[in-house]
Parts: structure tokens; sequence; C-alpha cells
């Protein structure tokens, strides 16, 4: 019975260095894992530049342009051109909204304004152009309100849905307060809606009909005002001057009457003495 403790003392020592290559190959295990190189985030986009999904968002929102224009110009027709101009707004869809004539100076002056789909305005404005020499007066102006859109669409959907939640609690009100808190408060938001809608139908009318204002003019002789003779001017002022102080007298009358009975006889009386 000798050979066991050997064989206890053989069995120890294959233990112990067992558990010493376990521990070596986790150390390594661990070294190998932790010099392994880490999948870095992807950075995130320049300030300047537009993540993918916000560019594709933004590519979705159609622009709204409210174009305007403005011309003046000199012609040797009138007639002609008014002619000219309605038919090129026939041809384009538009319509007259607004037409005036007025004589001023040494000109008689037209002015039309003018309603046509912005898709057609460019071209109408072409057509108007052709033949104008010179314009006194040329202007076009298209301004952006798609933020103002998207904006009143974005707060007009929020507030249909409160209005509908506010629907909701209505149907499970059961006290009188409650029922007219809750229709004051839809009330409220009913009359916002209806200002947010009105606000949308204006935008949508000036971004699909552009306004075009044309005023154009045929220059006249001038009028000239001939100077009167002095002489004739003075006897005339005179002869007004009289008929106003005749008149003054005639608005006075009774006063004058009782002055002179009175004037009479103090002067009865002073002749006695």
């Amino acid at each position: 019975m000798r050979w066991l403790p050997c064989l206890y003392w053989f069995l120890c020592i294959g233990l112990i260095a067992a558990c010493d290559r376990a521990s070596s190959n986790f150390e390594n295990g661990d070294v190998k894992e932790s010099s392994a190189p880490q999948s870095e985030a992807a950075p995130p986009p320049p300030p300047g530049e537009v993540a993918p999904k916000e560019a594709k968002g933004e590519a979705n929102v159609e622009i709204k342009l409210i174009k305007t224009g403005t011309l003046e110009f000199e012609t040797s027709d009138l007639e002609s051109t008014y002619q000219r101009i309605r038919t090129a707004a026939q041809t384009n869809g538009a319509f007259v909204s607004n037409e005036s004539t007025a004589n001023e100076y040494d000109r008689i002056v037209q002015h039309l304004t003018i309603r046509v789909p912005s898709r057609n305005f460019d071209p109408l404005l072409s057509a108007i152009s052709k033949g104008v020499k010179h314009f006194d007066t040329k202007n076009i102006e298209a301004v952006d309100v798609t933020e103002e859109f998207v904006d009143a669409e974005a707060r007009l959907k929020t507030k249909k849905q409160v209005e509908q939640r506010y629907q909701d609690l209505l149907k499970r009100a059961n006290k009188i307060s409650e029922i007219l808190e809750i229709e004051k408060q839809i009330g409220e938001l009913r009359a916002e809606i209806e200002s947010i809608e009105g606000r949308l139908r204006y935008l949508s009318n000036r971004v699909d009909y552009s306004t075009l204002d044309i005023r154009f003019y045929k220059k006249v002789a001038e009028h000239r005002v001939v100077e009167e003779n002095r002489f004739g001017r003075a006897f005339r002022n005179g002869w007004d001057g009289m008929v106003s102080f005749m008149i003054g007298l005639t608005s006075i009358w009774p006063f004058l009457i009782i002055f002179g009975i009175g004037g009479y006889f103090f002067w009865r009386r002073w002749r006695k003495k």
C-alpha cells in the first residue's frame, strides 16, 4: 500500500497542471478578443449636409411660389395694344380681374389686372412684351410661401386631432358643466381651424394664379391754360366783391332796420336841442 501516497501526489500534480493550462488558454482568449478591432459607429453627417432620410423628406415637399409682376410702357395705339393683351390672356387661360381708363395731364392711361395660371405666367409675359421697345417699369417677383404653407397644414392637422379627442370626450361626458366646457373648447378649436383653412385657401389661390398688373398709355397734346386779361380779371373780382357785400347786407336786414329807426329818433332829438 506504499504506492497509494505516490498515486495521490501524481493526481494532485496532474490536476494543478491542467488548471494552469486552462487558465493560460482563458487569458490568451481574452487578449485576442480585446485586441480585435471594434466596429466604429458611422460618423454623423457634416453640419452643412442633410442626412439621406431628411433629404428625402424635404424632396417630397412641393415648392409654393406666389408670382406677381408689374409692367408700364408707352404705346402709339391704345386699342390695338388692349386687344393684343386680351388675346394673349385668353390664349394662356388668364382672365382680367380689374380694368380702368384715366385721362391724365398729357396722356391717356389704361390699367389691366390679369390673373393667370402660374404655369402660364412666363408665356403670357413674353407675349405681352413683344413689340414693346421700352418699359418704364418692369418688376417681376416670386415669393416663397412653402414654409408658411407647411406650417399651416401641420397646425391644421394637430388642431383637428385635438378636436376629435374633444368630440370623444363629449360622448362620454355626463355632467352638464363638463358638456358645456367641452363644447366651449370645441367652438374655439373650430374657429381656429376655419381660420387656418381660410388662410390655406387664400395661399393656394395666390399660388395657383399669378397676378400681372399692366399699365400702358398714349401721350396726347398738353392742355395749356390761356392767361386771362388782368383788367378783366380785376373787374370780375370787384363785381364778385360787390355782390358778396350786398348779400351780406341782405342777411342782416333786421339789424339795419333797428339801427335806422334808432338813429332817426336820436337825430330828431339832437336837432330840437
